[in-house]
């Protein structure tokens, strides 16, 4: 298949992201944005840097439309929108494209049924899912992002097509620069660490944006370990296996957190994460409950009895979580017996962190 004139829907830090690495693959890529963005990023242009390498890539032209020229055809549409905003994507997709019958649309979102939502409004599209591992963030005129090789961006198996369809869109990405994965099941490779990173991003929420505050404050640490075991559960429950990688995160502590967080603190990029977390926390914090609402009516589902930990994270709000901590004694220090069969593996896994960004930063 071949893959030459492409459409990013969204403009924001993944969107332009792909949307620039596949202009150094060779695509004609073209970004649909608002009207209300149209104007700056013209002027403006767009502007990379990889903090990896140090380096800065700029594209002083790029091409900014705000609805799709009635000529237009596109072999490639990558979705780059948040999961609430995927209603109206699709709206627009429908009224604006004359024809997707046999485009490649690929859905980036992390909602459990996001992209079985994206083949059921577009079934005559090939519809790959994918899941972007690199971090990025706005950065006042500039995009900052990190795209290591350790973590490529991970592709799945098509709804509706072969797998040379996936492994020619992981050859295209590749070839731009973005580190990317073919796998065979997308939602056994995510959904876990996905479920956790919600979880986190909700403790993050209610520590202030601050890995500092998040990381003093034992009983949230306690709240958030054992918010990631139940969503583990109910994940492992919707899905009737956990890959053995995985299977750490059903006993992690709030000292394997406080941990993990202190490698990030004292990591070579901690600069970079630690505002890249506060500038897309904020941004994606709609999305996040979503997803944690989601993960809530599974589990009712599954069982009568709701998850304490996940219903109070999700109710919780900056202003209250200190009242409610103090006030239960549900979230205290972790089984002994946990810490200890959990030490050696979070302390290797945080060593592990620690030199994959200090060899990223070298």
């Amino acid at each position: 298949m071949q893959i030459n004139q492409v459409l990013i829907l969204g403009a924001g830090a993944v969107g332009q992201v792909i949307g620039t690495h596949l202009r150094l693959s060779g695509c004609d890529v073209s970004f649909w944005v608002r009207e209300s963005q149209k104007a700056a990023l013209e002027d403006k242009g767009l502007t990379l840097f990889n903090v990896k390498s140090e380096t800065e890539l700029h594209i002083s032209a790029p091409q900014i439309i705000t609805e799709i020229p009635a000529e237009a055809q596109y072999d490639a549409v990558f979705i780059c929108v948040r999961s609430e905003q995927l209603d109206a994507a699709l709206s627009q997709l429908q009224q604006s494209l004359k024809s997707v019958e046999d485009v490649l649309v690929v859905p980036i979102q992390p909602g459990r049924d996001d992209g079985l939502k994206v083949f059921r409004a577009l079934p005559e599209a090939i519809v790959v899912p994918m899941t972007p591992t690199f971090a990025a963030y706005n950065d006042a005129e500039r995009i900052a992002y990190w795209a290591p090789k350790a973590l490529p961006s991970l592709v799945g198996p098509p709804f509706n097509e072969t797998l040379q369809v996936r492994d020619e869109l992981v050859r295209l990405l590749q070839q731009g620069g973005i580190p990317a994965k073919g796998v065979n099941d997308l939602e056994a490779e995510t959904r876990f660490p996905s479920a956790a990173l919600q979880v986190m991003l909700s403790a993050y929420h209610l520590s202030g944006y601050s890995f500092k505050h998040l990381s003093q404050n034992k009983k949230l640490l306690a709240l958030a370990a054992q918010g990631i075991q139940e969503a583990v559960a109910i994940t492992k429950r919707d899905l009737g296996f956990i890959p053995l990688k995985y299977k750490p995160l059903e006993h992690i502590s709030g000292d394997a957190l406080g941990a993990l967080l202190w490698s990030i603190e004292h990591a070579p990029l901690s600069g970079f994460f630690n505002q890249m977390w506060s500038v897309h926390a904020r941004k994606i914090r709609s999305q996040t409950y979503r997803n944690l609402d989601d993960l809530l009516a599974m589990s009712l589902q599954q069982s009568k009895h709701p998850p304490v930990a996940l219903t109070a994270l999700t109710a919780m709000t900056p202003e209250k979580i200190g009242e409610y901590l103090k006030t239960t004694r549900q979230f205290g220090s972790a089984d002994p017996q946990k810490k200890i069969k959990l030490g050696l593996a979070v302390g290797f896994g945080s060593f592990v962190l620690w030199r994959l960004l200090r060899r990223a930063r070298n």
